[in-house]
């Protein structure tokens, strides 16, 4: 079955509270999925996000965390946690600012009074939590342990805490007020986390009940300011200290062209392999309790990784080296028969990926963008695709259609033309919707920024950049009814519209 979806963040959904979230616009955005007959919403990881890492979520404090910043206001009141009296008791606006925008920290700020009121008129004794704190008992406790004392520490990375350093020191702490703070904040931070896990699945059960699988995305690393490093450091490179002297990213790419470091902390692969990669199959397992597709990041790094010195901090002369991929893969496979797994393909691909690829049988991915290089033997050239893949006008980590269209050297964009007629249509960004979702990709999934042909400004995230990511948003009159005829024809007209 051909099928469509659009790629939309959580956080980029609209709402009153700085942040999209998950509820009302989150259902109102499933409806319009289904109006326009696709059958998928991509959206990017929803873990736990960290100001060390300007909010990224590829770099999360917790493998298996929900992020709280995603958790709804007004559904907390619906459910009696919260009430508009209190809410409107608050100088709200002080907090908002720009619409398209996210600011975190003026977000984090007015969501932390509302939900330190919610917590006052939470049952605690309620089975429903009893029942989320043993489901997740081989994350949760170790996980709100890490961000309560990152707190009681100003919120900094756990290499740079003065106060409170580990648990031992913890255990020795006289001063009974610090002490309470502590457990105060360990309950505080469960209750965030059960809190997001009951929000999301309602919001995922109304989506499969609407017929829309939620696709998702595992980040293939942890950040180094995480409880899965603070507490299992068995899981990482580390020297005799504890400290990761290696760091991932890539050498440079169609992305940098001096590579890019992303620092995060590489994997003991010996350690993992040796003890049937059970950290991993748990993480997948969780992963697929969210997702109805999987999307595994950076696939490559599963057949070799690339490896920066930390100190240097020097993409352009790190080294690949070997990863168990082919025997990671079959233990997924046999622990989590019948997954829908994506791979993401892209970057620096060799003939050793290709061949773990075509090992694994999932699909890759297919960039239109990158298609109009040199010749028509480009990979990513719609007449080069295949039913296995899962085909995009461009991902999270590129330019907007309609960015790239300014941007693009003469001979890509010439080539374009042509190849497309781009000067047929009224607008430039059709034609390369046209092509991706005409392609015979089993899958295609356009941002709603080409949807809505929007420019640079509407861009997610420009890779080896920190500023001015994971940031844009939709306003409530972006979906229009304009907008859902045009999705509704174009989606109908190449075979990709489901029928409910």
């Amino acid at each position: 079955m051909r099928k469509a979806g659009i790629l939309l963040p959580i956080f980029s959904l609209p709402s009153n509270y700085g942040i999209g979230s998950l509820g009302q616009e989150a259902y109102n955005f499933i409806d319009f999925l289904a109006e326009t007959g696709q059958s998928i919403w991509q959206i990017l990881p929803v873990t736990s996000t960290c100001n060390e890492d300007s909010y990224s979520p590829y770099k999360t404090n917790g493998a298996f965390s929900g992020n709280y910043d995603l958790i709804d206001i007004d559904l907390l009141v619906e459910d009696g946690l919260l009430t508009y009296e209190y809410i409107n008791s608050i100088d709200v606006d002080k907090y908002l600012s720009n619409p398209r925008y996210v600011d975190y920290e003026k977000t984090r700020a007015l969501k932390r009074i509302l939900l330190l009121e919610a917590i006052k008129n939470y049952d605690f004794l309620s089975s429903d939590f009893i029942d989320f704190e043993k489901n997740n008992d081989f994350w949760l406790e170790e996980y709100s342990i890490y961000m309560s004392l990152r707190e009681i520490n100003e919120n900094k990375p756990y290499w740079e805490w003065s106060i409170i350093k580990n648990l031992s020191e913890l255990e020795l702490e006289k001063n009974n007020d610090l002490l309470k703070k502590f457990h105060s904040l360990v309950i505080y931070n469960k209750f965030l986390q059960y809190i997001f896990y009951n929000q999301w699945f309602r919001l995922k059960k109304y989506a499969n009940d609407k017929g829309i699988e939620i696709f998702g995305d595992i980040p293939i690393y942890i950040s180094q300011d995480s409880c899965d490093f603070y507490f299992h450091r068995e899981l990482f490179l580390t020297d005799e200290n504890g400290e990761p002297t290696l760091i991932a990213g890539v050498p440079p790419d169609e992305f940098s062209s001096t590579g890019q470091v992303w620092g995060n902390p590489l994997y003991n692969w010996d350690y993992l392999e040796n003890n049937n990669f059970d950290w991993w199959i748990k993480r997948i397992e969780k992963s697929l309790e969210l997702y109805d597709i999987l999307r595994i990041d950076h696939f490559r790094g599963f057949e070799s990784y690339y490896c920066i010195d930390k100190t240097t901090k020097d993409a352009m002369n790190g080294y690949w080296k070997k990863a168990p991929g082919k025997r990671f893969f079959d233990l997924i496979k046999e622990n989590i028969p019948n997954a829908k797994i994506v791979a993401e393909d892209l970057g620096i691909i060799t003939d050793e990926v290709i061949d773990l690829l075509k090992y694994t049988g999932f699909p890759g991915m297919k960039i239109i963008q990158f298609g109009f290089g040199t010749n028509s033997e480009n990979l990513n050239l719609p007449h080069n695709f295949y039913k296995n893949t899962v085909s995009y006008t461009g991902t999270h980590d590129n330019m907007t259609l309609a960015q790239w269209l300014e941007a693009a050297p003469y001979g890509p964009l010439e080539y374009a033309k042509q190849y497309l007629r781009l000067e047929t249509y009224e607008k430039y960004t059709e034609g390369l919707i046209r092509a991706v979702i005409g392609s015979c990709s089993d899958i295609a999934i356009i941002p709603i920024q080409d949807w809505l042909d929007f420019g640079e400004w509407s861009r997610i995230n420009t890779p080896s950049t920190t500023k001015s990511n994971w940031k844009f948003r939709l306003l409530k009159d972006d979906i229009h009814y304009d907008l859902k005829n045009y999705i509704s024809h174009i989606t109908g007209l190449y075979g990709r519209y489901k029928n409910r």
